[in-house]
């Protein structure tokens, strides 16, 4: 096939341009851009990205909010089928520079409310060669002292995009999506066109369906799978996309109300903070699917949402390396039933799991009720990893691959999915496995602990202990009341109980929000050295 015979991200731009020009695409707190105004901007920032030098292949480093500017310097990458590589907001600059350094973009596109970041990465990273700077609606009024070779949006109508670009096909590389692994430096998955239009399709299925006359509000980091899951299938089929620079529940509530949107998800942490911020008087009429993905959802926040939000409830589970929208799983409203909240249900479209034991290949099939780990093989499955092909080894399997998640959990019967944790998070103690969340959620239960992580620290005896950090709501919390809270629960088993708690001011985390495990092994054994 001829390269403007693919089905390719570039052409799903195109396309939607094309038969929709009218539809508004992107909009934010500042820009309200129609399909036709995108697609020109885009182009635009593809001219300037060219005169800088930026070519098939090349990547664009992006430190941009959610943001339609955001959008822009995205779709101007692709259109020369440069990489995008979206670099998180809230990272360090010391693991943004290791990002960089192994990504070695051209361009770095940064809005100027991060200016001082992005003049670090300049300072430090040599292989970034041009600077442009973006404003939104985050961005200060005043930007002193660095001067970009170029900003934008301001300065797009300067620049035109004088050559055809070069032909993009389906196996091209399209986009690296940073994985919020729980390694230090972030994973660069690469996504091909494939794969990604395969996740613009899938989207159909798990959103019920979108028409062009649809609204999707995005509030997601961009440099999170989950921003791409959410604003694909949306643009694949003209329809809009709405985006929220910072999370801010009033914000996210008057943007439903005033923007008509069909389409809506969060984690559950952001919708008890919308519960919490107060629902009363507002109207979420417009809204057809509400969902959540991240967490285990609790009854109580389920039930308000299907009340007060909006009856029809999903929850997605999906990841980097899957794209999500093809490879992964979906539980449907009518399938949330109260013994089935902490599943997260069955494989999307075209997708297949199975449980292997830990450690084995695809063949390795466990059955129905063991615990093992989760794999998932589909068509929006990644299956390389930039400049790590021997990660991508490890972590891909067959040609059609089947992705290793490193997750734990079991299918029952029906073949409904629940994940019970990190496979490298087991503690086993005396020859026994322990899961870390079981131990967690009955901790939780004491009204006095705000948060905990559980993690296996060495024992001569029997190899491994379970051991607690605790964030207490008050000061004078002691061990011995928490031990004796879970005698007298009877929710563990005697091996499963801590034997050491330490309790702190907060946990460490990822990036993407999540308590890391694997920060807390690698303190704890750097003082036992």
């Amino acid at each position: 096939m001829k390269g403007s015979d693919q089905i390719t991200v570039r052409e799903m731009l195109h396309r939607a341009a094309r038969w929709f020009p009218k539809n508004e695409a992107a909009v934010d707190a500042e820009v309200r851009l129609s399909y036709s105004e995108l697609l020109a901007r885009v182009q635009s920032c593809a001219g300037m990205y060219h005169k800088f030098g930026v070519r098939k292949g090349d990547r664009v480093a992006l430190l941009l909010y959610p943001s339609a500017v955001h959008t822009v310097a995205l779709f101007g990458a692709i259109e020369l089928g440069a990489l995008p590589v979206a670099l998180h907001v809230r990272e360090a600059v010391a693991t943004l520079a290791a990002i960089v350094r192994k990504i070695s973009p051209r361009i770095l596109v940064y809005d100027a409310a991060l200016e001082p970041t992005a003049q670090k990465l300049l300072q430090q990273c040599k292989e970034i060669t041009w600077a442009v700077r973006a404003r939104s609606a985050v961005t200060p009024q005043l930007v002193d002292g660095f001067a970009p070779d170029c900003e934008i949006p301001r300065d797009l109508d300067r620049f035109t995009l004088e050559v055809e670009p070069m032909p993009v096909y389906e196996n091209d590389p399209v986009v690296i999506v940073l994985s919020s692994g729980t390694t230090n430096i972030p994973k660069g998955i690469v996504h091909t066109n494939r794969t990604f239009m395969e996740s613009a399709r899938g989207g159909q299925y798990f959103w019920n369906g979108i028409r062009p006359s649809d609204c999707v509000i995005n509030p997601l980091s961009t440099s999170f799978i989950g921003w791409y899951n959410l604003s694909l299938p949306f643009f694949n089929v003209g329809a809009k996309n709405v985006f929220l620079e910072q999370w801010d529940p009033l914000r996210f509530m008057d943007l439903i109300e005033r923007e008509r949107v069909t389409h809506a998800i969060l984690v559950p942490t952001q919708w008890r903070l919308l519960f919490k911020t107060g629902v009363e008087g507002r109207s979420f009429q417009s809204l057809r699917c509400a969902g959540f993905a991240g967490e285990v959802m609790d009854q109580a926040t389920l039930q308000r949402i299907r009340q007060l939000i909006c009856p029809n409830v999903i929850n997605v589970y999906g990841t980097t390396e899957t794209g999500s929208c093809s490879a992964g799983t979906v539980l449907f409203a009518e399938e949330m039933t109260p013994e089935r909240l902490a599943s997260v249900g069955k494989p999307l479209l075209n997708a297949d799991i199975r449980i292997i034991r830990p450690g084995g290949t695809a063949e390795d099939v466990l059955p129905p009720g063991e615990s093992g780990e989760i794999i998932i093989r589909g068509p929006s499955v990644a299956h390389l990893v930039w400049d790590d092909p021997a990660v991508a080894r490890r972590i891909f399997e067959g040609k059609d691959p089947w992705w290793h998640s490193g997750d734990y959990g079991h299918l029952d019967d029906e073949g409904y999915l629940y994940i019970e944790g990190r496979v490298d998070d087991m503690i086993i103690s005396g020859g026994i496995n322990i899961l870390p969340s079981r131990v967690e959620d009955a901790l939780l239960k004491h009204p006095d602990v705000a948060e905990c992580a559980v993690i296996g620290v060495p024992d001569p005896e029997w190899g491994q202990r379970v051991k607690a950090f605790v964030v207490s709501k008050r000061q004078d919390l002691t061990a011995d009341e928490l031990d004796n809270f879970l005698r007298q629960s009877e929710e563990l088993s005697p091996y499963q109980r801590p034997r050491a708690y330490e309790f702190v001011t907060d946990l460490p985390r990822t990036s993407t929000g999540k308590v890391s495990r694997r920060a807390l092994r690698e303190a704890e054994a750097k003082r036992n050295e």
